[in-house]
């Protein structure tokens, strides 16, 4: 598209252009807006797309502009399982992360107009696989309940009377979460922070208190010091 043909490949801005892009995509298509899955609104009028792009490049330069980045910062991403990184110590101050919701959706699927759209995947379900809090994970159940502390147990246990499948997705969820807990607690300094958002949810009238679980996890990880504050998310449009 025209992002392609006129931003150079090697250009340190192609892909800021098609994150804004990804940003328009809903508002800009007749998908139906409170839908994740695939459904066509015949009463809805598309934002005009020019004008939605210049918007939320404008949003995207004005965030940019407030944050103050030295030439000195020493910036590494990297798209790896953290489970699976080797770690020789400990060497983090700052520990700022937003897991996923077990059994609240798969997030595959909410970026699939994005991933179809930008050419990541022919099928977006291929990427499903291998995500936290997914169904689509091949993994041993009896093995993941005798590793659950008591509050993932618990919550699995109730699952597993409505829903076995949710159940072992949940299950593998809340090992995974336990492993990274322990795994942040190992790299950070001594008199360091982890910031853990993290929100509860329902499924089938069983609480899935995500929140106490994290808790748990990260007392037997050997956290100190540990506080919870909540707060009120307002309803936002989930984006495909």
């Amino acid at each position: 598209h025209s992002i392609n043909e006129t931003v150079p490949p090697k250009s340190k801005y192609r892909k800021f252009f098609l994150s804004a892009f990804s940003n328009i995509l809903k508002p800009t298509s007749v998908w139906l807006t409170k839908s994740i899955k695939p459904q066509v609104d015949p009463f809805k009028k598309p934002a005009d797309v020019m004008e939605s792009f210049t918007k939320q490049v404008k949003m995207m330069c004005d965030a940019n502009n407030e944050n103050v980045l030295t030439k000195k910062t020493k910036i590494k991403i990297e798209n790896i399982n953290f489970l699976n990184k080797k770690i020789n110590g400990s060497f983090v101050d700052l520990i700022i992360t937003s897991p996923p919701y077990v059994t609240s959706y798969e997030y595959a699927d909410l970026h699939q107009l994005s991933t179809l759209w930008l050419d990541f995947a022919e099928d977006y379900r291929s990427l499903r696989e291998g995500t936290i809090g997914s169904l689509y994970h091949n993994s041993n159940f009896a093995k993941d309940i005798k590793e659950l502390n008591k509050t993932g147990e618990k919550i699995v246990f109730q699952l597993y009377n409505y829903d076995k499948r949710k159940a072992k997705s949940a299950a593998k969820y809340f090992v995974d979460i336990q492993k990274s807990v322990y795994k942040a607690f190992d790299i950070l300094n001594g008199n360091s922070l982890a910031f853990f958002v993290i929100g509860n949810t329902e499924y089938k009238s069983v609480r899935i208190d995500n929140a106490k679980h994290l808790v748990e996890s990260m007392m037997l990880a050997g956290f100190e010091g540990i506080e919870v504050t909540k707060r009120k998310i307002s309803k936002k449009i989930l984006t495909p």
